[in-house]
């Protein structure tokens, strides 16, 4: 009898049905063109956005409840991708909870985030540097990233690093929640002589914080301390197909090995760079 194989992505999850499409579908319809043999679940993480549907009458399940039901129709094989930028709480907190349930699977893999590799922020500047980098060194394009709680907050401050690395220093970053906030972004802008700003999402989907935070607030702000703002993009990374790659080729390295101890994984940078 051959194994019942399942596919689990597992997004932060919008209420906004037009990035939804966009971002979060095309992602699903990739996958499960991709990995055929496998039945796809899908799962949402933030409490508010699965409250806001449910009261518009939407049932999205949470990442507990997709992997009980995976359990309980007798699968026996789970690999899982999430479309998290960071392996920060959101993703430590889905890890958990597949290792509760880690002896009713023959095999779990499970794909990394999206930035988890140094290639994979290279990848990023690749993904996007053609579309959205000015070339007007008095514009700057300034990425505006969700922020985290979690210690790797340090992973935003790498996106600019990498992007200036490519010889792109006219791109920032800023975070809605944790460094760098605002005062710190306007404060580097002017020191750079940037006279001009676009802003686009570094977030999978261009939701609330996009439509809100960024369009409005963020756009404001800047205004209000004398930057012409010249574009809002409202695009999501998901809607890039270079960075739907990095997703799709994180979960293949995990089917194909065991996932990477950390101590190997230190072990082999060090010998590629010292």
């Amino acid at each position: 009898m051959s194994n019942k194989k399942a596919l689990f992505i597992v997004h932060f999850g919008t209420t906004h049905d037009d990035t939804r499409k966009l971002t979060i579908d095309k992602m699903n319809k990739k996958f499960a063109e991709e990995f055929k043999d496998y039945d796809l679940f899908t799962a949402y993480t933030s409490r508010i956005v699965l409250k806001k549907l449910k009261d518009r009458g939407v049932i999205v399940p949470t990442p507990l409840k997709a992997i009980e039901e995976i359990i309980e129709k007798g699968y026996d094989e789970i690999i899982v991708q999430t479309s998290n930028i960071i392996p920060g709480i959101e993703y430590e907190n889905l890890l958990n909870e597949l290792n509760k349930y880690s002896d009713k699977f023959k095999s779990i893999k499970i794909g990394k985030p999206l930035l988890y590799y140094i290639d994979d922020y290279k990848k990023c500047v690749e993904a996007l540097e053609e579309v959205y980098v000015p070339n007007n060194k008095k514009e700057a394009l300034v990425f505006v990233c969700h922020g985290t709680d979690s210690p790797l907050a340090t992973s935003y401050s790498m996106i600019e690093y990498i992007f200036d690395d490519h010889g792109h220093e006219n791109v920032f970053v800023v975070c809605t929640k944790a460094y760098p906030l605002m005062d710190t972004l306007i404060r580097k802008l002017k020191k750079a002589g940037i006279e001009e700003v676009r802003l686009a999402p570094f977030m999978f989907v261009a939701g609330e914080h996009a439509k809100n935070d960024m369009a409005i607030d963020y756009k404001n702000e800047l205004e209000e301390n004398g930057f012409k703002v010249n574009d809002v993009i409202l695009t999501g990374l998901g809607e890039f197909d270079g960075i739907i790659d990095i997703f799709y080729n994180h979960l293949k390295l995990a089917i194909e090995k065991d996932d990477e101890d950390i101590a190997v994984f230190k072990k082999n940078y060090t010998e590629k760079y010292l």
